[in-house]
């Protein structure tokens, strides 16, 4: 058994399109966007800091009730350091933010992508580079402060 933990982010633009966005500001954000689940299965094997316990699940009731409707309950308990998790700098950084204290802006700012698909495709090794940085910014300009950063692998 699995819980799935329910995130899910609005993609405020296209992959194609956001090799360049300059305004974070929310009134600048476009009327549409599409839905893209980020969520991810909670289960035995999740990856855990080593020194944290592994994640549990125990069944409390699955089935018919005496009055023969159906009812499930779970319990489960998991650490805090468990697959990604979007505060993890505030565990190994004095001073940093937890996630209740991120600004939501800080959460849809600009994004960039670098394509290094065809890169990738020639070389199954191949290792991003400042290089494909710097020519990505001679081609776009420089990559915004808080950007997002979309690195497409093929």
């Amino acid at each position: 058994m699995k819980i799935r933990l329910i995130v899910v982010f609005i993609t405020l633009l296209s992959l194609s399109g956001c090799e360049q966005r300059q305004s974070s500001s929310s009134s600048d954000l476009p009327a549409k966007g599409s839905w893209v689940d980020l969520s991810h299965d909670f289960a035995a094997d999740t990856i855990y800091w080593p020194t944290a316990e592994p994640f549990k699940l125990e069944t409390v009731a699955a089935g018919k009730t005496e009055a023969g409707y159906y009812y499930s309950a779970y319990q489960f308990c998991a650490a805090e350091h468990g697959g990604t998790h979007i505060d993890a700098p505030v565990h190994f950084s004095e001073g940093n933010k937890s996630v209740d204290q991120l600004p939501i802006e800080q959460l849809i700012p600009s994004a960039i992508k670098l394509d290094v698909s065809a890169k990738a495709k020639s070389d199954r090794d191949y290792q991003v580079s400042s290089a494909d940085f710097q020519n990505w910014e001679q081609q776009n300009g420089r990559i915004p402060d808080g950007s997002i950063l979309l690195i497409q692998t093929g």
